[in-house]
């Protein structure tokens, strides 16, 4: 498990179990704490079975998820441990690093409350969490913090529940004192008493659940601390639960994210953090956030920035220009005298950094558009050309956190793409210099205030669920913070929106004690506000936003429930019923159906119902030829239709009709209405556009002039997701076999591969797959078995902000059986290697539905 803060990406791909006893393998890039496994058993069987076997330590036992902890010594094999009876399923011991987030200096916090409404549930309604539980799941807190009670389980005290589930060797009665900052944020978000910082639900109960180490160098957790967490924030008996916490993957059988849902039907609200992922477009949703019946939060910007600034003298003048630090390890920003600004070249005239620069930089700071390669490419050949320092600027409107390799020695600063062209254009007009002083701070309004944070994770699942389901403020968001570490900071990430509408479900539930998660997680979506998006005219994907930003004041108010309250479009049918052949054509075309039933919850007033349709950005991820978006690759953003905010033709957007359906609702009664939705029928279905929009109910009731708001977003692909292609598609040259460098082999015919020989095969998935199977073939075309880890399931898709591909060893060993268990050595020959991943929704009995890719020939030598 990770945090999710937004400069902390991790390619995590996941292999879930089936049913039957297995051993998961999960792919070479996955961390694993060594020799140790989380156990889960039938519903009959007890831990004993398990304790009995010698050479297994139970280490921990967990009830809701009814399984164990264990570690085994190195004579003992996982299958073993799979093999004993009463065994459903074993997974590795999965470990995920924290790492640290951009910080700067932020006082806009009321105004988040005005736009989610949150102030007026404090102050009109007197709202304020008492009587609701929150446990929280995190790094610990400061809980000596005067903003969050300054005391730990004392009479009075917030913090009644929690303790430490960071090891196995602490006591779970130890308090979780936090020593990286990240969990004291996320309680001030929820619950901050002070007057710096005003928490959403100040008055709740608190527990805080550590589950994170400290370490010099790096903080981690894995699976059995977070299990162990969760069903001790459940048995401690919370109302909700929140997690910003998560590992990307689009797949609900994750085993955190099942134990997420068994707590949702056991009554307890889960709100989980959707994920830091956005810069690799569609299918980055995080699990748990993916758990069924989940609440899954995207992130919204700040409306305000407050942060450093540097002034850069131009010809025009002194310039104020804000800029957000490179994060640790590199040194901060601080550039006491006047510097010289330039904007370096390389051999071929490209200015931005991606190869050697041939200027000499020395004693100067270097200006670089972001694009085309990392940041840290960038600022390593500034570095190298003798810079002391590097400023990127952005390439698309926004501001983003950046975060340098440890190899970097030089601090960085990112600036928006206004205020690098206009310092780019003094350069070219003249001398241009900047200094930075540590205590220059200044507020300025964002450019990409009350939009989605270019970080946030983005859906669907990989069976087209609709995540997140809502989004909440997460970007530059002011919160508590360790004293020893200053007290408040800035942080950014869905680890910041996540525990905000925690806070905001616990005025709900204060307000309406006797309301059900089901009923909450309706509520949060029908009341939402769809996002704009200035860029396009239209408003965000659903796959983007959820419902929306969170509107808990409406939703406490609500008067109507709506069920289902979002709608995932993933049974695609090519005709049309008679009611609406007049209406969309053409009619060889996909559509869907769906029933909605409405209810009017108020006892003594009938209602009115009007519906009308609010259409959203259409995004992809692909070019024309069907290869990843050179657009995505290079400025992390995907392309989207409409391109800007001139008119588009009607066909381009999707259609919604409502066609049966009464629109008088008398008092405690509910009516269906059904509605037919076509996707943008204009645009072509080889560009894999994935489209959505809201469907909007303006509710009236009797003797009531104010119209109130419900939506119901609906999302899906424009096509059949089942004729997709899963692997990355070979004009990027994937996959390929790959020497120890990882370099690509040219002419695998000539290749031998002997002992002292590393080859690799390496491959990169556009979409996340149930069955991923890499097999070697010999000269007979016969199959001989698995590569080493060659077999998995349930893998999400490669991300592009880690490795570019997953590589699997090419050698003479050979599994037999999928657990990796039964291996064998080839003998020397020609043989190939055969790939084949299952297409989305496809079934694993056809063979059809698979995607094949098979290697040139090679020799396996003696």
């Amino acid at each position: 498990m990770r945090i999710f803060i937004a400069s902390i990406v991790l390619a995590i791909a996941y292999a879930i179990a089936s049913c039957s006893a297995r051993v998961v393998q999960y792919p070479s890039h996955i961390r694993v704490k060594r020799n140790s496994y989380i156990v889960q058993l039938h519903p009959t069987a007890q831990a004993r079975c398990v304790q009995a076997i010698p050479g297994i330590q139970v280490s921990r036992h967990f009830d809701m998820f009814h399984g164990v902890a264990v570690s085994i010594g190195d004579s003992v094999h996982p299958s073993q441990v799979a093999n004993i009876e009463g065994v459903k399923a074993v997974w590795p011991n999965r470990v995920f690093s924290l790492q640290y987030q951009n910080k700067t200096t932020n006082g806009s916090g009321e105004y988040l409350h005005q736009a989610t409404r949150v102030h007026q549930a404090h102050t009109e309604l007197g709202l304020n969490g008492t009587g609701i539980k929150i446990g929280i799941i995190d790094t610990g807190v400061d809980y000596t913090h005067p903003d969050l009670g300054a005391c730990w389980k004392t009479p009075n005290c917030p913090w009644q529940y929690g303790g430490s589930y960071a090891s196995d060797s602490l006591s779970p009665n130890d308090p979780p004192m936090d020593c990286m900052g990240h969990g004291t944020h996320v309680s001030g978000i929820i619950a901050s008493r002070g007057d710096r910082v005003k928490g959403v639900a100040p008055q709740a109960t608190l527990g805080m659940y550590r589950v994170f180490t400290c370490s010099s160098e790096s903080a981690d957790t894995n699976d059995a601390n977070v299990i162990a967490a969760m069903e001790a924030a459940f048995q401690d008996g919370h109302d909700i639960i929140s997690m910003s916490l998560g590992s990307e993957t689009a797949w609900e059988e994750d085993p955190v994210a099942v134990l997420a849902s068994k707590f949702v039907d056991a009554g307890v609200v889960m709100v989980v953090a959707n994920g830091n992922s956005g810069a690799s477009g569609l299918l980055t949703a995080s699990t748990p956030a993916v758990g069924r019946n989940v609440i899954s939060v995207g992130s919204v910007d700040n409306w305000n920035i407050t942060s450093a600034h540097a002034i850069f003298t131009t010809h025009t003048g002194q310039h104020s220009v804000l800029f957000l630090p490179s994060a640790a390890p590199a040194p901060p920003f601080i550039i006491a005298n006047n510097t010289l600004v330039v904007a370096p070249t390389n051999n071929t005239g490209s200015a931005l950094a991606c190869t050697n620069i041939t200027n000499d930089l020395s004693g100067k700071v270097a200006l670089i558009q972001r694009g085309e390669c990392t940041f840290s490419e960038k600022a390593l050949n500034a570095q190298n050309a003798g810079a002391v320092a590097v400023v990127i600027y952005n390439n698309v409107d926004g501001m983003v956190d950046m975060a340098f390799d440890s190899n970097i020695l030089i601090p960085g600063a990112f600036i928006s793409m206004g205020d690098g062209r206009m310092v780019e254009e003094s350069i070219r007009s003249g001398r241009t210099l900047v200094r930075a002083l540590e205590s220059d701070l200044i507020t300025v309004p964002s450019p990409s205030g009350g939009h989605m944070s270019a970080f946030s994770s983005l859906g669907p699942t990989a069976e087209l669920g609709l995540v997140p389901l809502i989004s909440a403020p997460g970007g530059n968001i002011l919160s508590t913070y360790p004293q020893s570490m200053g007290s408040y900071t800035s942080l950014s990430g869905t680890s910041m929106a996540a525990p905000y509408v925690a806070g905001a479900v616990a005025l709900l539930k204060q307000a309406r004690p006797d309301i059900t998660a089901t009923h909450i997680r309706e509520l949060l979506v029908t009341t939402a506000r769809p996002i704009a998006d200035s860029s396009t005219g239209l408003v965000s994907n659903p796959y983007s936003s959820g419902g929306g930003l969170i509107n808990i004041y409406d939703a406490i108010r609500a008067r109507a429930r709506i069920d289902p309250p979002l709608l995932s479009i993933n049974n695609t049918q090519r005709e049309h019923p008679g009611p609406i052949n007049s209406y969309i054509r053409p009619i060889n075309a996909y559509w869907e159906i769906h029933t909605l039933a409405i209810q009017n919850t108020d006892s003594a007033k009938s209602m009115r119902i009007s519906l009308a349709h609010i259409a959203a950005n259409s995004l992809t991820m692909f070019d024309k030829n069907g290869t990843l978006s050179q657009q995505l690759l290079t400025n992390q953003t995907m392309p989207t239709w409409p391109t800007n905010t001139s008119p588009v033709p009607a066909n381009t957007l999707p259609q919604v009709l409502g066609i049966r359906g009464n629109t008088l609702v008398r008092p405690g009664q509910s009516t269906n209405i059904t509605v037919f939705i076509a996707p943008p029928l204009g645009l072509p279905e080889s560009e894999r556009w994935f489209y959505g929009g809201f469907i909007n109910f303006k509710l009236t009731w009797d003797g009531e002039s104010t119209a109130f708001s419900h939506v119901v977003p609906y999302a899906g692909f424009n096509g059949d997701m089942r004729k997709l292609s899963v692997l990355a598609s070979a004009p990027i040259g994937l996959p390929f076999l790959a020497d120890s460098e990882l370099e690509p082999i040219e002419n695998v015919s000539e290749l031998t591969i002997s002992a002292d020989t590393d080859v690799y095969l390496a491959v990169a998935l556009d979409l996340p797959t149930r069955i991923f199977a890499a097999s070697i073939v010999d000269a007979t075309n016969t199959t001989r078995g698995y590569l080493p880890l060659g077999y998995s399931e349930y893998i999400g898709r490669t991300l592009l902000d880690e490795a570019p591909y997953y590589t699997i060893p090419v050698n003479r060993t050979v599994f037999h059986d999928t657990q990796m268990t039964n291996s064998s050595e080839l003998s020397a020959g020609s043989y190939h290697v055969h790939l084949k991943v299952l297409r989305p929704f496809g079934d694993p009995a056809l063979e059809s539905d698979f995607q094949i890719w098979d290697s040139d020939t090679f020799k396996l030598g003696d």
